[in-house]
């Protein structure tokens, strides 16, 4: 660690007998005590002294021949490791050739010729480590030498670069595709075991990835196609009874063809028909090397919505996927993709879901339990999602279909969902949290991805639009809804689940077109929001102001809203402990409040609301919990900035008149406290979560209060300020007195407040010594 701290010259380090000593270490192998130590040295070495900055060039040409001559031929120390499967010192070995290549990065791109091949080698060869760990260390080193190529100019010399290093990488795709291959034994590991496998091979998937952006898709493509069809041959040439567990090679082909999927273009004609053609073949009883293959499928869906020949076979392998526990998920979101990238499975995958709705309702219906389907909900809603995109499809590319057929399609997707709600509606009906939840989920999906066309007068007569039909669906659904909700009215799954039902209702149906609901959608926010004090509710209503708030028509209407809201509020903090157990309505009130002062100011700023909402503030701003904190720093940092915003306008109508002259007077009334949490945040005595972050932040709020009333503002921040260190408390305040711009303001906040850690440690420190002294 002194290297990193130390600020010590090269030149010095070239010529002391540390680097001879190390070196000395490193040549005797893991098994020479001192061995890690000189690996922990060497690493910072080249960690600090990189090739691309100026002095270094000496200490670079002494330590690039010595690090090579580790690596370097059959008898070298990095061989001798690999052989005898020194873990420590293929592990050590590695930590320094790949830091070597990040730390020389410059010199391997460099137009200079100096076998800059051979350090490329010599990490290539680390990546070929067996063990996974010790092979992964070098994959940020892929990460930069693919960057650092790209970068290069001019696209000529990049080029040649590229295809003198193309050697190496086209080997580097089979390594990786290699190291994606799970272990034998994997069926019998942990779940969690599992999960870090994944992540590892998300890793090397990655690198393959990065492989194709140097030399493109299609080769990448073809240098893994033609591995899978000869292990493909392998495997088939194996006794019957040894290849269903001999299926690794194969998946990790796969898996290795579905990361690059991106990079290859939708008329290829080689690979992908020989992947899309062996799927269906594969083994069926293997749960890890068929979700592979659905990933695969889902992942060229835009490939086989060019080529719908090749579909036929793949949508029943996929449906028969759901019913496997291993590979339901992938099946459910290859479908989606499918779905969503071909125009011809409407009627497939809707027979396709109704056989999930069958088999659920069976399964809801008899001894077995109410709370457990067939399919995982996650996964259900998935298919139901492609569903809906494929029917939308189908409407789209048919729009001489008949009324009647339309309202068959769409009654096959709504009506259990609202069978399912009625069914629950009663009271005497035992219907869990859960289950209510996944019906308004599904109802949801509907609502968010059954695409009907958007109203227009090219629409044919009696032909039903998305508006028309959210509205009427919700309509329908509203009292059912209700009915249900009530059942759990402090559920906050189900409040949430509802909630973004009539988010995405509103937004998609549009706001004028949703107008006939907003009357008892505010209704049904205020009452359950006063029943169970969710802040889902709270959201809700920000989301009815975004929408509506602009819209004179409707500005009373949303301070009506927000003033029963704020009522409950008040009501229910009577003291801070009744703020700390309840952050989220903290946050979402104080969201809430900020969006009307964005979109309608002018009810709340002219009304004594305000006033309350600034006490309620001084108060929240104090919690010591991060995101309560954003909301209450977002709603003064959008009230102050409205406030500049109306000083600066050369003209102001009669509204925007009064509303500044309100704002002012709360301002001069409210301030002072507000101010005063803001000082004892900079000196540490209060939550510091967000100093000049964007989007309400301390720095924001006294930024824009310096500049709406400069005078106030230092009368109000010096007192609370008196404890600060003297030199930086004047730093501080001679940058509000000057007006400094938001930068530097900014900057200028940064440096007070690290001034004052650090004179609060050093107090703290004393206070401990004098503690012990007594």
């Amino acid at each position: 660690s002194w290297i990193r701290i130390v600020d010590m010259e090269p030149g010095l380090l070239e010529r002391t007998m540390l680097l001879p000593w190390m070196f000395d270490l490193l040549v005797g192998g893991s098994t020479n005590g001192g061995f890690e130590m000189a690996v922990d040295v060497l690493v910072e070495l080249l960690r600090t002294y990189p090739s691309d900055r100026r002095g270094n060039e000496g200490l670079v040409r002494v330590i690039i021949p010595r690090v090579m001559a580790l690596g370097g031929g059959d008898l070298s120390p990095f061989e001798k490791a690999v052989k005898e499967e020194d873990e420590d010192g293929m592990r050590g070995y590695c930590r320094i050739f790949t830091e070597m290549g990040e730390s020389y990065l410059s010199l391997i791109l460099s137009h200079e010729e100096m076998n800059q091949q051979s350090l490329v080698e010599l990490v290539l060869r680390c990546s070929a480590i067996p063990d996974k760990e010790i092979a992964g260390i070098t994959l940020h080193f892929w990460y930069r030498f693919v960057i650092g190529l790209e970068d290069l100019e001019p696209y000529e010399y990049r080029q040649i670069r590229i295809d003198s290093f193309a050697p190496q990488l086209i080997r580097l795709l089979s390594i990786c595709t290699h190291l994606l291959r799970y272990p034998a034994g994997v069926d019998d590991l942990s779940p969690d075991r599992i999960d870090d496998i994944e992540g590892v091979r998300f890793y090397f998937a990655d690198t393959i990835e990065d492989c194709c952006r140097l030399l493109g898709g299609e080769i990448v493509l073809r240098n893994t196609g033609d591995q899978l069809q000869e292990e493909c041959r392998r495997v088939t040439s194996l006794p019957q009874e040894r290849q269903l567990s001999d299926w690794h090679g194969i998946e990790a082909f796969l898996y290795a063809i579905q990361a690059i999927s991106m990079y290859v273009p939708s008329d290829e004609t080689q690979m992908i028909p020989f992947v899309m053609n062996l799927i269906p073949q594969l083994p069926t009883q293997v749960p890890l090397l068929r979700a592979t293959a659905c990933l695969t499928v889902g992942k060229y869906a835009a490939w086989l919505g060019l080529h719908p020949e090749s579909l036929q076979p793949l949508l029943p392998y996929l449906a028969r996927g759901l019913s496997i526990p291993k590979c339901a998920s992938a099946s459910a979101v290859a479908i989606r993709e499918v779905c969503e990238r071909c125009q011809c499975l409407g009627d497939a995958v809707l027979q396709l879901y109704d056989g999930i709705v069958a088999a659920r309702e069976q399964h809801r219906g008899s001894n077995s339990g109410g709370d457990e389907f067939v399919l995982d909900l996650k996964n259900e809603l998935e298919v139901l999602e492609g569903v809906c995109k494929a029917i939308s499809h189908k409407l789209k590319d048919d729009p001489s279909m008949s009324p009647d057929i339309i309202s068959g399609y769409i009654n096959r997707l709504a009506q259990p969902v609202i069978g399912g709600l009625k069914a629950m509606a009663p009271p005497e009906n035992p219907a869990s949290p859960k289950q209510i939840s996944s019906e308004i989920s599904r109802l949801t999906v509907l609502v968010q991805h059954l695409r009907l066309p958007r109203p227009s007068p090219q629409l044919a007569p009696g032909v039903l639009n998305r508006s028309d039909f959210i509205l009427s669906l919700m309509q329908e659904t509203w009292s059912i809804l209700d009915a249900v909700s009530q059942k759990y009215p402090r559920d906050f799954n189900c409040a949430e689940k509802l909630c973004r039902l009539h988010k995405h209702a509103l937004r998609e149906c549009g706001a004028a077109h949703y107008t006939p609901m907003l009357e008892p959608l505010i209704e049904q926010i205020v009452k359950k929001f006063s029943q169970s004090f969710l802040s889902p509710y709270i959201y809700l209503s920000s989301v009815c102001i975004c929408e509506y708030g602009r819209v004179p028509a409707h500005s009373q209407q949303m301070y009506d809203m927000v003033a029963k809201i704020s009522s409950t509020v008040f009501y229910a903090f009577r003291g801070t402990d009744d703020f700390i157990a309840n952050p989220d309505v903290v946050e979402e009130f104080f969201f809430m409040a900020s969006k009307m002062v964005y979109y309608c100011p002018g009810p709340l700023i002219q009304s004594n609301l305000l006033n309350s909402m600034l006490q309620c503030a001084a108060v929240g701003m104090k919690l010591h919990h991060r995101d309560a904190n954003r909301g209450t720093l977002n709603f003064l940092e959008s009230l102050v900035s409205y406030g500049l915003k109306l000083r600066s306008k050369p003209s102001l109508d009669v509204v925007e008149q009064a509303n500044r002259e309100a704002l002012e007077r709360t301002i001069y009334v409210e301030g002072q406290p507000l101010v005063a949490n803001l000082a004892q945040s900079l000196l540490g005595d209060l939550p510091l979560y967000r100093l000049d972050s964007g989007s309400g932040s301390i720095a924001g709020v006294l930024f824009f209060l310096n500049k709406l009333c400069p005078d106030l503002l230092m009368q109000w921040i010096q007192p609370p300020l008196m404890s600060a260190p003297d030199h930086a408390k004047n730093v501080f305040l001679g940058s509000l007195a000057n007006q400094v711009d938001r930068d530097d303001f900014n900057s200028s906040v940064r440096k007070f407040t690290s001034v004052c850690e650090r004179s609060r440690k050093r107090q703290g420190n004393t206070g401990e010594e004098s503690g012990n002294t007594r």
